[in-house]
């Protein structure tokens, strides 16, 4: 099976970091920077938040995530909808790549059991 991620970002260094990084993971990326399509053939989308409201995508993205995982990088504090942040895996701005690789040791399911868990928490 493929592994794949679909990566919104508008900061060209920083999509070219995140895809090394996720290649090193053998995942497949692709980059969109203007919409999500097909989000069913990714195991999980990264998104940031910057770019996703000037795209106008936050709905699309609180409909993604009952069906995929959505990591969501952010500068602190910035996040103004509240089911987006309950929901989402939030990773604030400046990222380490551990706070990824902690989340690439959950597979999607584990993932939304944990999202699940800590909704029910808050």
């Amino acid at each position: 099976m493929n592994k794949k991620v679909l990566i919104i970002e508008n900061y060209p260094l920083v999509r070219e970091v995140l895809v090394e990084f996720f290649k090193l993971c053998n995942y497949q990326c692709e980059i969109n920077t203007s919409s999500l399509k097909s989000y069913y053939d990714y195991n999980f989308i990264v998104a940031d938040y910057t770019s996703i409201k000037q795209l106008n995508l936050v709905e699309t993205i609180m409909e993604i995530l009952p069906h995929k995982p959505v990591i969501i990088t952010v500068a602190a504090g910035a996040i103004e909808e509240k089911h987006l942040r309950e929901k989402a895996k939030i990773i604030p701005k400046p990222f380490s790549f551990d706070d990824f690789k902690k989340f690439l040791n959950c597979d999607d399911e584990g993932f939304h059991k944990e999202r699940q868990q800590n909704s029910l928490t808050h």
